[in-house]
């Protein structure tokens, strides 16, 4: 019945109806940021774990658009007043425009952001974490600063060392000498002696790391070292404490404790460890809570716990520490499994193998002979290959490769017996050739391990050798096989890089004659641009002269004066360093430019050459920027030759019908340049050889300037084309790929 169906039709309508409303409201929502300052840099291992966790915990559980930006002080290693200064004249020009919806700092970076925060944003919210609380008791919290910590146990972890070795004797700590750390030295010896009643105390702070490593190894068994932080040796050198750990771990320290999980794994015992990560996620999730809105000053107070207790079960087996001496609830990680954990399947399957071995014996005597014969055709085919090929098992070991080369050839500068060799690693001789040549080898090192890998099927990468002037091609590809590995071809093309260079320093050469017969034929029309400015600087200052003889002195009036004396200075001054730049000789400097200043320098240059010949100099340049990449010289050069050759072809046409037209605009996603004039124009003839080399329309020309445009234009992965124009005259086409 009609009656019936009606309604539910209408309650769908209106709910579709309030759904479309409501998709709006939901995308207008603003993106909400995040600005997070930490003291240290991102290779610091504890700075990296705190802000990956930070940043992902934000990311994840906000529920709109968010941005983490994240600001890196770098204070331990460059701590000094006038590096402080400069963050902050930094910071408040960088972040003036800005303003971020929540802004949080880690320890030390706390005093910068306060700063920062009454200085620009006294209404944002800040998260204060520190590393112990009588830090907290420094600032003046508010209704916008909220101040909590996550305290670096010490004490507990002295005593956990006491515990787990008690026979130890001597406490040793080490302190680097960044100010960060001479700062908390006598704080944190006061604390170590503290928590190790009745053992010596040995203070190795102040030190060269050269000096530590020494130390170090010269103390007694009976000690137990706690290493807080190396980030500076005394003689100002940056490091990073894990990496110091290891090193004396590599010396044979004694037993080593501290309060950083992510030195954990490196050759530290354990201790009551800070849990970066699970700090990042709890900082995080207090700023989602500003982040929706509530106020700092509602934020709970207190410590952040993220410590815990974790040991190293290498290290606990080293020093002959039982896990009974642990406490309760300790992590013990790096568990290494027993010979039967290990090797159990292993055992169980020789043992069967022992079953079936007389079958396998005669299987694998007919297989032999089966690969004897394969093995032959294939040494034959690879000793006929050019070049240095290797067939690679999965690991990068040398299965096999063609004999060595003929004397004189050589590898690109490669360490060749090392690349040839059976058993040898090619992938690791290639890592040691990268660590002392050209960064640029890194890819065929980075092409190896992705073919090996199975992540890339083949590829294929040029670069320079490591001796200086060598160059050589790698070509990787998989091979078809279960078991995987790769076929690798090895060639020297030094020659034909040295050819591509002489070709390429000769066509630099041709532009830059080019560019100076250009120039010479401005010669009248530099002058009288010259001239302008010379003459306006000669007219100003008797000007000038004549008013300072006045009584009384009109000195506004000779202020305007020196002002115009100044600006057609500054006006000759940029005729004579763009003829510098065209005159210049030297390798181009490749950059970004926008297309549409560099026609305008140029038709700035030749403007007064046209006055001089009666021709109308017309441009319709593109509003908007046109930017692309490349050597602005060179393609100012071209642009130069298009302009002279539009002028030298109106030349012979009657006054008043010399006509020659500029523009620039953006076409399918490239910058084009055309040049238009009413000239003689071309023959059908002429157009198909008006890019060779030395064929010219002119009477005096060399026949060298629009085939060195091309060339450069190639270069730059840009076109250059000759038309009819319509009406009578030449039209040029200058195509380049645009940045964007």
């Amino acid at each position: 019945m009609p009656g019936v169906s009606s309604k539910p039709d209408m309650r769908l309508l209106g709910f579709l109806l309030v759904w479309l409303m409501a998709l709006p409201v939901a995308a207008a929502e603003p993106e909400k940021r995040v600005l997070l300052f930490v003291p240290e840099d991102a290779l610091v291992p504890s700075i990296a774990d705190f802000t990956r966790s930070f940043r992902q915990t934000v990311l994840a559980e906000w529920r709109g658009s968010v941005t983490v930006d994240i600001e890196y002080l770098d204070k331990a290693w460059f701590g000094s007043a006038s590096y402080e200064r400069a963050l902050r004249d930094f910071y408040l020009t960088k972040y003036r425009e800005q303003r971020p919806d929540v802004i949080v700092s880690f320890v030390d970076a706390t005093p910068m952001l306060v700063y920062l925060q009454q200085e620009l944003w006294p209404q944002v919210p800040l998260l204060a974490i520190f590393n112990d609380d009588f830090l907290v008791a420094t600032l003046n919290q508010g209704p916008y600063l909220r101040a909590n910590w996550a305290d670096f146990d010490i004490t507990g972890t002295v005593q956990l060392a006491l515990r787990l070795l008690p026979d130890t004797r001597r406490v040793a700590l080490i302190l680097g000498s960044s100010q960060r750390e001479e700062d908390a030295r006598a704080y944190l010896s006061r604390e170590v002696s503290a928590a190790a009643p009745g053992r010596e105390f040995i203070g190795l702070t102040g030190l060269t790391l050269e000096q530590l490593r020494q130390r170090v190894r010269s103390l007694p068994e009976d000690t137990v070292v706690i290493l807080v932080g190396f980030m500076q040796d005394a003689a100002g050198r940056s490091t990073i404490s894990r990496d110091v750990l290891r090193q004396l771990h590599a010396d044979g320290a004694p037993p080593i404790f501290s309060v950083h999980e992510t030195m954990l794994g490196n050759g530290l015992v354990g201790g009551v460890l800070l849990d970066y990560e699970l700090l990042g996620q709890k900082v995080a999730q207090r700023t989602l809570r500003l982040l929706a809105g509530e106020r700092a000053s509602s934020l709970p107070p207190g410590s952040l716990e993220s410590n815990l207790l974790a040991f190293d079960e290498r290290e606990l087996k080293r020093w002959r520490i039982p896990v009974s001496r642990l406490p309760v609830g300790s992590v013990v990680r790096f568990h290494e499994p027993g010979l039967w954990e290990r090797y159990r399947w292993q055992v169980t399957a020789i043992l069967s193998a022992g079953l079936l071995q007389a079958v396998l014996i005669f299987v694998l005597l007919w297989e032999r002979a089966r690969r004897r014969r394969a093995q032959r055709l294939h040494v034959a085919v690879l000793d006929s290959l050019p070049g240095s090929v290797a067939i690679l098992d999965k690991s990068g070991t040398v299965l096999r490769a063609n004999p060595p080369p003929r004397q004189g050839e050589g590898l690109g500068g490669l360490p060749a017996e090392k690349l040839r060799a059976p058993g040898a690693s090619y992938l690791e001789s290639f890592r040691e050739a990268a660590r002392t040549g050209p960064p640029e080898m890194a890819g065929a090192v980075e092409l190896l391990q992705d073919v090996l890998a199975e992540r890339s099927h083949e590829g294929v990468v040029e670069a320079p050798g490591p001796v200086p002037g060598t160059w050589f091609e790698l070509r990787a590809r998989q091979l078809e096989l279960p078991e995987g590995g790769a076929v690798v071809s090895l060639m020297d093309v030094t020659p034909r890089r040295r050819a591509e260079q002489e070709a390429r320093q000769a066509r630099d050469e041709r532009a830059h004659l080019e560019r100076v017969a250009a120039v010479g034929e401005l010669g009248i029309s530099i002058a009288h641009e010259l001239n302008q400015p010379l003459a306006a600087i000669l007219t100003n200052a008797e000007t000038a002269q004549e008013l300072l003889r006045r009584t009384p002195m009109d000195l506004p009036l000779v202020l305007e004066t020196l002002e115009d004396i100044v600006s057609d200075d500054k006006r000759a001054g940029a005729v004579i360093r763009h003829m510098r730049a065209l005159l210049k000789k030297g390798e181009g400097q490749h950059g970004p430019h926008d297309f549409n200043d560099l026609v305008r320098e140029v038709l700035r240059l030749v403007g007064a050459d046209a006055q001089l010949r009666g021709v109308t100099l017309a441009h319709q340049l593109s509003e908007a920027a046109l930017p692309i990449h490349g050597d602005g010289v060179q393609l100012q050069q071209v642009v130069l030759n298009l302009c002279i050759n539009a002028l030298d072809a109106v030349s012979h046409c009657p006054p008043g019908q010399r006509r020659v037209w500029v523009r620039t605009q953006r076409s399918r996603g490239r910058v084009e340049l055309v040049v238009e004039d009413t000239g003689v124009g071309l023959t059908d003839a002429a157009l198909e050889r008006l890019f060779e080399p030395f064929f010219t329309t002119k009477r005096e020309g060399l026949g060298l300037g629009l085939s060195i445009s091309r060339s450069i234009l190639e270069v730059h992965h840009g076109r250059l084309q000759a038309e009819h124009r319509p009406g009578g005259g030449a039209l040029f086409r200058c195509t380049l790929p645009s940045l964007h």
